[in-house]
């Protein structure tokens, strides 16, 4: 029961025993005045006056029957009305106690709500106090955050810059034999390896489903110039070797063909142009023309790189290295079949008029190649 309704109930009770109490003071009045009137109708009736001269205007004359049946409801009315009132005075008491304890009760149980109001007010104060301090926290870390990003963006447009221009100049002297073969043969030359891989497989991973950066940025030519310093060191017989025999060196054919297969076409042709270059000078070592030859989905790629690359020196680098490895006569079989399959001889004959003479030239030699293949088939 909630307290308003306890204190209704109580409000009520009392009310009805108000009324009871007038009541009753209204039937003891009526009952004295009753009374007061009786002992003066005796006092008159056993007096000697003659009635004639008691009664007055206002006197009613009231049979002796009439008033002893009054006189026997009154004694009733006696006996009774205590007992209704006591029954009455007893419920209402018991009423009374019951509310009494139970408005006792909600009030113990209103302490302890407001107790745990003030424990959990206490709690809210606590957690808004930590919220704000860790807000003010996040604001100073998300200041740092940017302080720092400010800072390594910073120091990665130093980093592309001075890598940009370390790896132009290493570029323009590993044209030289004596450069390759330091840096094949060096320390280093493993690390760098891996170093180009890296590289190029971030940059691709960066733009390859973004927008393609300018390619006059210094991290495009910093990407660039290390393409140009591996194509250098395919160039060499010592490079070439090193390429396909070592780990390092697979690992980059493997980063150039996937960079051919997934760069977007028309904006990457000066990175994909070199790689080619790169690919095909590795073809002619041994080791790494069977290496190539091996390697799965290479053949879609490069027909697919023909058909959809219009820029001239990369349709012509992958000619050239399409060439170089069905032209081998332990696989070249088994990958003229995939090149047939996977290049239309429509789109050779189509490339044998192209205006770029180095285009025509390559696409008629490989397209003589297949004719050949299949008179001999």
């Amino acid at each position: 029961m909630s307290k308003i309704s306890k204190n209704a109930s109580f409000t009520i009770l009392l009310q009805d025993l108000e009324k009871m109490l007038s009541a009753v003071a209204e039937v003891r009045s009526n009952l004295q005045s009753l009374q007061k009137d009786w002992d003066e109708v005796k006092a008159k009736v056993s007096s000697s006056t003659p009635i004639s001269h008691v009664l007055t205007p206002e006197d009613v004359v009231v049979s002796k029957q009439a008033l002893q049946g009054l006189a026997i409801e009154a004694d009733q009315m006696k006996t009774l009305l205590p007992r209704v009132i006591n029954q009455k005075f007893v419920s209402a008491s018991t009423k009374l106690n019951k509310l009494e304890s139970d408005l006792e009760k909600a009030m113990k149980e209103i302490d302890e709500l407001r107790m745990e109001v003030a424990h959990w007010k206490t709690q809210a104060e606590t957690a808004v106090t930590d919220v704000q301090r860790e807000k003010r926290e996040r604001l100073e870390l998300r200041v740092d955050v940017q302080e720092l990003t400010s800072q390594l963006s910073q120091q990665s447009e130093f980093c592309s810059s001075l890598g940009a221009a370390c790896c132009t100049l290493l570029w323009r002297v590993s044209r030289q034999e004596e450069t390759i073969h330091d840096i094949v043969t060096g320390a280093r030359s493993v690390e760098f390896l891996e170093l180009v891989s890296t590289s190029v497989q971030s940059y691709l991973s960066a733009y390859k489903d973004d927008q393609w950066p300018d390619q006059r940025t210094d991290e495009a030519i910093f990407i660039v110039a290390l393409c140009g310093v591996a194509t250098n060191i395919a160039a060499s017989a010592l490079g070439r070797e090193q390429l396909a025999s070592n780990s390092q060196g697979r690992q980059l054919i493997d980063t150039f063909v996937t960079f051919v297969g997934e760069a977007p076409l028309n904006k990457s042709a000066n990175m994909k142009v070199l790689m080619l270059m790169t690919l095909f000078n590795i073809s002619i070592n041994q080791k790494g023309v069977k290496y190539l030859q091996a390697k799965p989905g290479l053949m879609p790629i490069l027909a697919w790189h023909v058909k959809e690359e219009h820029n001239h020196e990369c349709r012509a680098n992958t000619l050239r290295l399409l060439l170089s490895l069905v032209s081998d006569e332990a696989s070249g079989l088994r990958l003229m079949h995939e090149l047939k399959e996977n290049l239309p001889l429509s789109v050779l004959q189509q490339l044998t008029t192209n205006p770029q003479a180095e285009v025509r030239d390559l696409a008629l030699d490989l397209l003589m190649d297949i004719r050949r293949f299949d008179s001999e088939q």
